[in-house]
């Protein structure tokens, strides 16, 4: 009878650690399954063939399933790390460019100051060795890093990551501000967090568009470096201004006397004589100095002010803004940080009535 009971409790103890084992093999199975998961991303941007301004480019245009809920993830577009933390996804960055000291860091970017996110240097140089030591699985880039040899470097060093060009376009800033947001909503199921950020973004842009309506002043976007003045004007660097948000533009097409073409980025020069003749209403002043030097407190209201402008309306009307250099020349892109830039406008027209 003994001999029986302990037959029928080895039985019965075989067949748990059976089916415990069964369990834990269908459970593993079940997590690959889940860590195997991908999302899709189209990649489609313009690859410049070197690193001077007037290279070749070549477009790229391919379809990359990243790893969904990665958390592996270097960031190279501090915008778009922008929309990372608007998600609370800030800790599925393991690596951004930060500068020395933090210096590219915006107000908007604060917490990743915290020595948890590895420093990849400069958003033009970043640190090879230390992409190289975080071995991500995806890595974001803008189009500071858009050429190839900078792309080659970051295959080198990561060769398993996949290289994704993740930066909003200035023809289209705001929809691709909200398609990322939307994207990232998907590669981390937060879909429902990501279509009420979406859903603020478009009410703000509706608010601010009807308050620079109602403004009707003409406006000009200066960007000064040193002594130089720049204008960014219609389908240039900042045309959400215009097409989006409805400022009416100073002086579009500057003539040849008073301008050099530049088709850069950092916009057309312009002349002194050029603002004073086109006499607009407000006006935007971005140091591009200050943003890329440590002199980010240094006022450049009073650049625009001289005895040419006296007459201007705007230098007549303390209608003249400094904008957050660091926001819109270094950090610009993302949902925080467009937010911001709204923010700035909000008050600007405010200020301006």
């Amino acid at each position: 009878m003994n001999f029986k009971k302990v037959g029928l409790l080895i039985l019965f103890m075989s067949i748990l650690i059976i089916a415990a084992c069964g369990k834990t093999e269908e459970t593993s199975t079940e997590d690959a399954t889940d860590k195997g998961e991908t999302v899709t991303y189209e990649n489609n941007y313009e690859l410049a063939l070197g690193t001077e301004t007037d290279s070749d480019t070549e477009a790229v245009k391919e379809t990359i399933e990243l790893p969904k809920n990665s958390d592996k993830v270097v960031v190279m577009d501090l915008g778009v790390a922008s929309t990372f933390a608007a998600l609370g996804l800030d800790d599925n960055i393991i690596g951004l460019p930060k500068g020395d000291g933090n210096s590219v860091l915006g107000k908007e970017l604060k917490n990743f100051e915290d020595e948890k996110f590895a420093n990849l240097g400069g958003l033009k140089e970043p640190d090879f060795e230390q992409v190289a030591m975080l071995d991500p699985e995806v890595i974001m880039i803008s189009s500071r890093q858009a050429n190839s040899d900078t792309i080659n470097e970051l295959k080198k060093a990561a060769p398993n990551a996949k290289v994704v060009y993740v930066a909003a376009n200035p023809d289209t800033y705001f929809d691709d501000v909200k398609k990322m947001t939307t994207f990232l909503g998907e590669m981390y199921d937060k879909q429902d967090e990501a279509k009420k950020l979406v859903e603020d973004f478009d009410n703000k842009v509706e608010e601010i568009h009807s308050e620079v309506e109602a403004s009707e002043k003409s406006m000009m976007f200066i960007q000064t470096n040193g002594g130089d003045l720049s204008l960014h004007g219609i389908g240039g660097r900042y045309d959400f201004l215009y097409s989006a948000l409805g400022f009416k533009s100073a002086g579009e097409v500057p003539d040849e006397d008073t301008q050099k073409q530049a088709a850069t980025s950092h916009g057309n020069q312009v002349s002194y004589e050029y603002v004073s003749k086109n006499n607009p209403g407000i006006i935007l002043v971005m140091d591009r100095g200050a943003a890329i030097s440590d002199g980010k407190d240094a006022t450049k209201i009073d650049v625009i002010k001289t005895e040419v402008t006296k007459d201007v309306d705007a230098v007549k009307n303390d209608t003249i803004f400094e904008l957050d250099s660091v926001t819109w020349y270094l950090n610009s892109g993302g949902y925080k940080t467009a937010m911001s830039q709204l923010e700035e406008i909000h008050a600007i027209v405010q200020g301006s009535k």
